[in-house]
């Protein structure tokens, strides 16, 4: 083949190629094409407030067909022009008549209640920027060409993990708009925190059912607790994505409880008990050491047993037994503490420590009697706290007055039960007789040292007719008496008379 064939050859290649280039549409086709969807776009546009009222963003898929209908708001003209380029809104040169298929998309100058249309294909994926070049920079807004992708998802996307141990999560990548591609996949963690390993490091994602790798997080028994993101990226050439997985490092432990949280006890009379419940927490499993301490002396505790061992996810528990012979009455807290190592954990009871004791009631607070009469009231003794034992009933009077007495006027009182004495009292009348009035009196019930008493309001007063009491006496008398001889003399006079 001679030098002037290759030449001729040459020349008409390059002349066909030209010729394609120069039929070609407004497209960009120097960019490999994406297979797309056709998108119709309406903008109108309004001097200040922008294309339609807010310059929206505009978003389509890298391949898609575009046609944007473009229309006057306001009656002023308006020219749209995309800026793929980044070559900015003054370069009008690419805006008709003087527009090329290379140029960046602009439409013809509308107004009025005139309309145009402009359509393209955008194959370059990014963000780029659409202007209206007459009102510029207020009709501005943001045009983004989303080009073939992956996404990629974390299930679960939080952990928990204890200590020393590991856990996964599962990262499934499914292709978006086509999406053909080896994803590279890597783990970041934060320093000093658990170590995150993606398996596989590179995987093939395509159009149809999704592909997955799996997140392994491990942690040493030193790892610090707390929270921590674990980031997984995926690139595939200049696309890439990405997904987190939250990490809440946690510590083995246990949980401590009492039931019931409070107890009453008596003084050197009974004991008191609260069923301490120990649970695993995070896998622990070992020996727990129980101890207690109290805010007041004399309140002995024991725990049965003194120490328990528990599985992991396991409860164990033991009894706590409180007493005390001598603590005074009051409220008190003892802290249970369980120990296992470096772990610790309490729990709190709270103590109510009372004395055995009694209460007195009497059934009426106040008597009314007459001079030379007696009255009646009941004295309930009841037992307090488990107390048992002889109780002595004494009255008193402030002044002289009634006489006060008890039957019994000693009683035994066994622990939790209920006694009772009747006092009477009387008033003298004749000669000695006591005065017109109130007469408070003191009724006291006495325990060797240990008493209690109780006021009873007794009111005194005259005989109702103002009479001596010795006339009255003798009237009835003498009543009585005329009434017996009339039934006599009656019945005597009816045995007499005749029968017919």
């Amino acid at each position: 083949m001679t030098t002037a064939k290759i030449a001729l050859r040459t020349a008409s290649a390059l002349f066909l190629l030209g010729l394609s280039l120069l039929l070609l549409s407004q497209t960009h086709q120097l960019v490999p094409s994406v297979q797309g969807s056709t998108r119709t776009i309406h903008l109108v546009g309004y001097y200040p407030t922008g294309w339609n009222n807010s310059n929206p963003t505009i978003t389509v898929q890298q391949g898609d067909s575009v046609t944007i209908d473009l229309s006057s708001g306001d009656a002023a003209p308006h020219q749209f022009l995309l800026d793929l380029d980044s070559d900015g809104v003054n370069d009008q040169s690419n805006c008709p008549p003087n527009s090329s298929p290379t140029d960046d998309p602009c439409s013809m100058i509308f107004s009025g209640s005139g309309t145009t249309s402009l359509t393209f294909t955008v194959n370059s994926a990014g963000s780029f920027t659409y202007y209206c070049t007459i009102h510029h920079p207020y009709m501005t807004g943001t045009f983004i060409v989303q080009g073939p992708g992956f996404s990629m998802v974390s299930t679960p996307s939080s952990l928990t993990i204890v200590q020393g141990s590991s856990s996964t999560s599962t990262i499934t990548l499914s292709s978006e708009r086509g999406f053909t591609g080896t994803v590279s996949l890597t783990s970041t963690a934060p320093p000093g925190g658990p170590t995150a390993i993606v398996s596989p490091m590179s995987i093939n994602v395509s159009p149809g059912p999704p592909t997955t790798a799996t997140l392994t997080v491990s942690t040493t028994p030193s790892t610090p607790f707390g929270s921590y993101a674990v980031t997984i990226n995926g690139a595939s050439g200049s696309t890439t994505n990405m997904t987190t997985v939250s990490v809440t490092v946690v510590i083995p432990g246990f949980s401590i409880a009492s039931s019931p949280s409070s107890l009453g006890v008596i003084q050197g009379v009974s004991s008191n008990s609260s069923t301490i419940t120990l649970a695993s927490l995070n896998g622990f499993s070992g020996t727990i050491t129980l101890g207690s301490t109290v805010s007041q002396s004399g309140l002995s505790l024991s725990f049965s047993p003194g120490s328990v061992t528990i599985s992991s996810g396991g409860v164990g528990t033991s009894i706590l037994t409180v007493s005390t012979s001598t603590t005074p009455p009051g409220f008190y807290t003892a802290t249970t503490s369980g120990m296992s190592g470096s772990t610790t954990n309490t729990t709190t009871v709270n103590i109510s420590v009372t004395i055995p004791d009694f209460s007195i009631r009497t059934s009426l607070p106040t008597l009314s009697i007459t001079q030379g009469s007696t009255a009646t009231t009941t004295i309930t003794l009841t037992s307090l706290s488990g107390f048992s034992g002889t109780l002595t009933l004494t009255g008193s009077v402030s002044q002289p007055g009634p006489t006060v007495t008890f039957s019994p006027a000693s009683v035994t009182l066994p622990s939790g039960g209920i006694v009772k004495s009747n006092m009477t009292i009387s008033a003298a009348g004749r000669t000695y007789q006591v005065a017109t009035g109130s007469y408070p009196v003191t009724v006291t019930v006495t325990n060797g040292t240990l008493t209690h008493s109780t006021t009873v309001e007794v009111n005194v007063g005259s005989v109702p007719s103002g009479l001596p009491l010795t006339l009255l006496v003798g009237a009835g008398v003498a009543i009585v008496a005329a009434a017996g001889i009339t039934i006599y003399l009656v019945r005597r006079r009816a045995a007499r008379s005749p029968q017919p």
